[in-house]
């Protein structure tokens, strides 16, 4: 019965988690600061599930929120890449959450 367990877990692969970074820039900087998004991740090897753009402060904000699926080894990686967005010039705030497995 053991051994049939442990060949079940050993089947389903690395474990995942869904992330959301959520990147605040000038309205003007947004398509830059996309590009810069989507290397640093490509480079990174993630790549997000989902990218939105939603206007703030009458239209002068942006904030990017990217929805990044990362295999729990690579949690690592993901946290440098949040230091590293939080230092670009054209950014004013980074955050970043766990979310939640739909069921």
């Amino acid at each position: 019965m053991m051994k049939k367990f442990f060949h079940w877990f050993s089947r389903r692969g690395p474990a995942v988690a869904t992330y959301r970074l959520t990147v605040t820039c000038p309205a003007a900087q947004a398509d830059h600061v996309v590009r810069l998004l989507l290397a640093e991740l490509h480079g990174a090897g993630l790549a997000p599930s989902q990218l939105v753009r939603s206007w703030e402060e009458g239209r002068q904000s942006v904030r990017l929120i990217a929805t990044v699926l990362c295999q729990l080894v690579q949690r690592a990686v993901l946290v440098r890449f949040v230091n590293r967005a939080g230092a670009w010039p054209q950014v004013r705030q980074v955050r970043w959450e766990g979310v939640a497995p739909s069921a």
